[in-house]
């Protein structure tokens, strides 16, 4: 039995921009977690962990494969620059106006997209039947439940865990706005969750029919099945 790393199959321009990835975000883990002060450390930390998670498929895998879907890589990576590189270390938080807007749009729409492209998989490999606009729906409700259960799950490290951590870890509140009360700022991180997964879904959509027409579905699909078990290496 022959093995093909799908890898070594995707345009030379998003090998080398994973790779690239990759090797930065190695870098300025390892960086913010030694060279850092305070809590910036914990962020350091956390994208190094980021990078072991998604990497923990293709180690465990016996070929050493490319598990995860290259485009699904790269979209996970650019959270993790928004999110801990710069939201964090770099305090783009506090620092730019409706940043905290910008990723709870961003994060969905990316979570919306990936997906979709799950979901159309299981739709070409007649594990799923029902029209693209309802594959679209469900997707939005499912970004919707993450968007609530990231909320509660921030509520309950300001309230619970940090409390006892802040002395070593003084990464200050998860959650919060100088402008809106504790409601109103989580109902507008919400707002923007729903408006993000929405663009997503239908940005989803429309990649799947422009690559229909163009007959380059079986491109990215192939690579999502193997993901979800549908298609073996062989």
């Amino acid at each position: 039995m022959s093995f093909t790393d799908p890898l070594s199959q995707v345009s030379s321009w998003k090998r080398n921009l994973l790779i690239i990835m990759r090797i930065t975000l190695l870098i300025l883990g390892l960086s913010i977690l030694v060279l850092g002060s305070g809590g910036t450390k914990v962020f350091g930390f956390m994208t190094l962990l980021a990078l072991v998670v998604i990497y923990l498929p293709t180690l465990l895998d016996k070929e050493h494969l490319q598990i995860i879907p290259v485009e699904v890589e790269i979209l996970f990576l650019l959270v993790v620059v928004f999110e801990y590189i710069l939201g964090n270390t770099f305090g783009l938080y506090g620092r730019i106006p409706h940043y905290d807007n910008f990723m709870h749009f961003t994060i969905p729409l990316i979570v919306a997209l990936i997906g979709m492209m799950f979901m159309y998989t299981a739709y070409v490999y007649g594990r799923l039947k029902t029209r693209l606009t309802i594959m679209a729906f469900l997707i939005v409700m499912i970004t919707m439940g993450i968007g609530g259960i990231l909320e509660i799950v921030e509520y309950g490290y300001d309230n619970v865990i940090y409390p006892q951590v802040e002395h070593v870890f003084p990464t200050g509140l998860t959650q919060g706005s100088p402008t809106q009360s504790p409601l109103a700022d989580t109902m507008n991180d919400l707002l923007t969750d729903l408006i993000g997964g929405i663009f997503g879904a239908a940005l989803g959509v429309w990649l799947i029919k422009r690559a229909e027409n163009r007959g380059q579905c079986m491109e990215w699909v192939d690579e999502f099945a193997h993901l979800e078990g549908f298609k073996k290496n062989g």
